[in-house]
């Protein structure tokens, strides 16, 4: 039995489950209160004064709405080059007419797009003219049909008012529920006198979006302007809607609320421009009342649920933060850190799994270190190997210049020549990390060195020039990567001609080493420089097979390019420039820092 309380007491499903029931049992007593509560205050008053505080919210957002048509449309009205192009026009030759007109268009049209739900702006000037943001209809306003909103609204004394819905075309496209705003234009740069009107038509959605819109059946809305009619609606018009207007018509108050045979008519009187609003909720909003107790519980449901979950947050993450733990460390590992350890807080399965966690990341920690040892041993046997084949082909061409002299005579050139052999060979026949890795300035001096040994082979026959900044020579670099191609550039450049000349050039450039070695000689055509570097295409295979004598020299390019790619992975290019009798140029570049 203790076993069993033990396992309950230390399993993570099980406290979940034990802390979610007794959270929503909790809620559940809660609800059953606030349920009671509200019944005894869901009254019909409680639902006429929502009633009134609905009409009253939509009521202002229509008086807003209309301040902001009257702020735009004064300030159309009062757009300083309109007010003077307005003034002048009198004085204005046909041509000049005609500009301005163009003017007036393109300023009416930009004050348009400012507004989403304005489709055309229109200057109605008592002395004829007609200027519109449309500008493909000059002097005609582009209502169309039924236009008695247009002769009342010019008969009117009214300064603003708004029309009812009409038709309009306007850039070829027809309108069919169109509502203008008509206001006074002054002049303001004489004595303010009306100089005429401005139409501003909008799209009539601009006014559905003011009302108030319900699901309840029969339930309706509506905006209406000074003469009673209808600017925008939604629902359907009853017959209490319908009477009650025909018994308000010659007028009402400014506001108020009255009973219908089967709801309630609520309306403001008096908003700007005379408008407007009108709402009738039906009684079956009461008799919903039976739903709206079910709708309530639902939501109380609801909120049960949010709560639980907000008091579950803290369990959950008791639960979740070791394995959010565990998942930042396994991360961690397969990003390559190993040395990872997790400390486990619970007694639990999870604190189980952490302390085989941390055995399996000890574990891997020491198979990488073999491993990466295993790694560092084959990547120094390789570049042994690569050393080995650089060095003996080295030796051979050496000794063979110190007997071609020995024979002619030169004695004492032969001795300077061993000399400097001994020196190289004692610099390049280094053992461990010294005969891989040397700094730049030593690698120069071994140049140095064989280019003398190769001048006094071939005194006359060739020049070489060194073009180097010294600050650069303390940078780490790949041993005897210079002096082969130096010997190919010599071998088959310069020497089957009568002479020429060798350049090396190196410099730093954004944390990059670069070798520019360029000569004279022969040159090599295109096809000769990819089968030279063909190996790289191929996946840079390295094979034993024997190679013709024409093609011996790639031996030590592709032996640098495979000691370039051991020493810094991808990191460094290898760029072969060569035109057959132009010479060839050879462009290495790696970092300043190998990995």
């Amino acid at each position: 039995m203790v076993r069993r309380f033990t396992g309950f007491r230390q399993s993570v499903g099980m406290r979940f489950m034990a802390v979610t029931l007794i959270v929503i049992s909790v809620l559940v007593a809660v609800s059953s209160l606030f349920s009671a509560e509200y019944m005894v205050r869901a009254t019909e008053k409680k639902l006429l004064e929502d009633y009134q505080a609905t009409l009253d919210f939509t009521a202002d957002q229509i008086e807003d709405y209309v301040e902001e048509i009257t702020r735009y449309c004064a300030m159309v009205a009062a757009d300083g080059t309109i007010q003077r192009l307005l003034v002048e026009s009198d004085s204005f030759s046909e041509l000049d007419k005609v500009r301005y007109s163009v003017e007036i268009y393109k300023n009416l049209r930009y004050y348009e797009l400012l507004r989403d739900d304005c489709i055309n702006i229109e200057l109605y000037l008592y002395n004829g003219n007609i200027f519109t943001s449309d500008g493909s209809n000059k002097n005609t306003l582009h209502s169309i049909g039924d236009t008695s909103w247009l002769d009342s609204a010019l008969e009117s004394g009214d300064a603003k008012v708004f029309s009812k819905a009409h038709e309009l075309s306007c850039r070829n496209i027809f309108y069919e529920n169109v509502i203008t705003y008509i206001c006074d234009m002054a002049n303001y740069n004489t004595n303010q006198e009306r100089i005429g009107k401005v139409f501003l038509h909008l799209k009539q959605d601009a006014f559905y979006s003011l009302l108030y819109k319900t699901e309840l059946e029969n339930a309706w809305c509506a905006i209406m302007n000074s003469h009673n009619e209808i600017l925008a609606q939604s629902g359907k018009m009853n017959g209490d809607v319908e009477s009650w207007l025909e018994q308000t018509e010659g007028g009402r108050a400014f506001s108020g609320t009255e009973k219908g045979s089967h709801g309630w008519i609520l309306y403001r009187n008096g908003l700007k421009c005379g408008l407007q609003l009108v709402m009738y909720m039906p009684d079956a909003r009461l008799h919903g009342e039976v739903k709206n107790i079910f709708l309530f519980f639902l939501l109380l449901y609801v909120s049960c649920v949010f709560a639980s979950v907000l008091v579950m947050i803290p369990v959950a993450r008791r639960f979740s933060n070791p394995i959010s733990a565990l998942s930042n460390a396994a991360r961690q590992i397969s990003e390559g850190r190993l040395d990872v350890h997790i400390k486990a807080e619970n007694q639990d399965e999870i604190g189980t799994l952490t302390e085989v966690f941390n055995q399996m990341a000890s574990s891997l920690e020491r198979q990488m270190r073999d491993l990466q040892k295993a790694e560092r041993e084959r990547a120094d046997l390789q570049m042994s190997i690569l050393m080995a084949q650089i060095n003996p082909h080295f030796i051979y061409n050496t000794l063979n210049s110190a007997i071609y002299l020995s024979k002619t005579g030169e004695s004492k050139k032969a001795e300077r020549l061993l000399t400097l052999f001994i020196s190289l060979l004692q610099n390049n026949m280094k053992s461990g990390i010294d005969g891989i890795i040397t700094t730049l300035g030593e690698e120069v001096r071994d140049v140095r060195e064989y280019i003398e040994l190769q001048q006094i082979r071939y005194p006359e026959r060739f020049s070489f020039l060194l073009n180097g900044d010294e600050s650069l020579y303390h940078y780490a670099v790949p041993r005897l990567f210079l002096q082969p191609l130096i010997e190919n550039a010599l071998n088959h450049g310069i020497l089957p001609r009568e002479s020429g000349k060798i350049e090396l050039t190196i410099y730093e450039e954004k944390g990059w080493l670069i070798f520019r070695l360029k000569d004279d000689g022969e040159g090599m055509s295109g096809e000769k420089v990819k089968a030279l570097l063909k190996w790289k295409d191929e996946g840079k295979k390295r094979g034993s097979r024997r190679r013709s004598a024409s093609k011996i020299h790639s031996i030590s390019i592709e032996n640098i390019c495979q000691r370039l790619e051991l020493l810094y992975k991808e990191e460094y290019q290898f760029e072969i420039i060569s035109s057959v009798g132009k010479g060839t140029e050879i462009v290495i570049s790696f970092p300043t820092e190998y990995r």
